[in-house]
């Protein structure tokens, strides 16, 4: 946060935040309790910004940031934001020294992707400390010492010329892979990807960043921010984990105003086995994924593969509530 305060980085023009807009959002936050962006009036942000079309809804992140105020809930995709003091517990409420903090964050980093390459330690850690000129080598020596506390493990993988890097407590979960177990923290409570598919976030880190290529040879790529004639399959379209496997891929729309699901787009991996055992599992993930955000019905008139769009029709069955 104090790196952020001092640098301002991408939020440039807030790094010396008009004081007014602070003053009356602290005020508010103050008088009124939590509180969203919809909450304020605001006016129009002079420079486009993802996080909202008001100067209110920069400047709250730009105090989420440097930690001024934090999230309390959210009410369906809206941020609501209080005064820090009023989040955090009070035995909490305290500022980490910067090594502590950068240790921290070198720890996070590791544990976000759960295994990487340690060539690429210097790169994603001096992003997230706001540091993007830090020297190759202070980098180098934060993970020596994680190293020679035990905090980190090193190691190869086949077929991969590069050194890897994990955290410690993690090697156990390598030693149960390798001896053909499935680590119990793994295993599934209610069901398995086998008996029931799973619809993959698009940043969720088995299939970001290259990895669904590197692991699966599953060609993805998030093609939300690509113009639409610029893309190959959809705007948000989901990887489909059966098994131990990336398997295909679909292309969800949900129409809030009917409470439809539609299926604007359905693909098959070239080797995928699709037989009675695969559409179930995929009726009943498709099931889950639709009672789950809310959905009443599902249209899968899309789905070009006529056997398995006439399965969904017949076996998904959605809670009405």
């Amino acid at each position: 946060m104090k790196n952020f305060q001092a640098r301002g980085m991408r939020y440039e023009s807030f790094k010396h935040p008009p004081k007014d807009l602070v003053k009356l959002i602290l005020k508010a936050l103050k008088d009124n309790g939590p509180m969203g962006n919809r909450d304020f009036e605001g006016n129009a942000f002079k420079e486009w910004s993802y996080r909202g079309r008001k100067d209110t809804a920069v400047g709250l992140y730009y105090l989420w940031l440097t930690g001024e105020v934090m999230i309390s809930h959210r009410k369906g995709f809206d941020r609501i934001y209080d005064l820090r003091e009023r989040v955090v517990p009070k035995k909490y409420d305290y500022v980490a020294d910067e090594k502590e903090s950068e240790t921290h964050f070198a720890i996070k980093q590791i544990n976000m992707v759960n295994t990487l390459k340690e060539k690429r330690f210097h790169y994603v850690w001096k992003y997230s400390i706001e540091r993007p000129t830090m020297p190759a080598k202070e980098a180098q020596k934060k993970l020596d010492e994680l190293f020679e506390n035990k905090s980190i493990t090193r190691f190869q993988i086949e077929g991969s010329k590069d050194v890897w890097i994990t955290l410690s407590e993690n090697k156990k979960y390598f030693d149960d892979l390798e001896a053909g177990r499935i680590p119990k923290a793994w295993r599934a409570l209610d069901t398995t990807t086998d008996e029931e598919v799973t619809l993959l976030a698009p940043l969720e880190m088995v299939s970001a960043r290259g990895r669904a290529k590197h692991v699966f040879d599953f060609d993805y790529v998030w093609e939300v921010y690509k113009p639409e004639h610029q893309r190959k399959w959809g705007y948000y379209v989901l990887p489909i984990l059966y098994g131990d496997d990336l398997v295909a891929r679909l292309d969800p729309k949900f129409d809030r105003t009917t409470n439809t699901l539609h299926i604007l787009g359905f693909w098959l991996e070239d080797d995928t086995v699709v037989d009675s055992k695969f559409s179930d599992a995929l009726a009943k993930g498709l099931t889950r994924f639709a009672n789950m955000i809310g959905a009443h019905k599902i249209d899968v008139s899309k789905i070009k593969q006529t056997k398995i769009r006439d399965y969904l029709k017949k076996n998904i069955k959605l809670n009405q509530k």
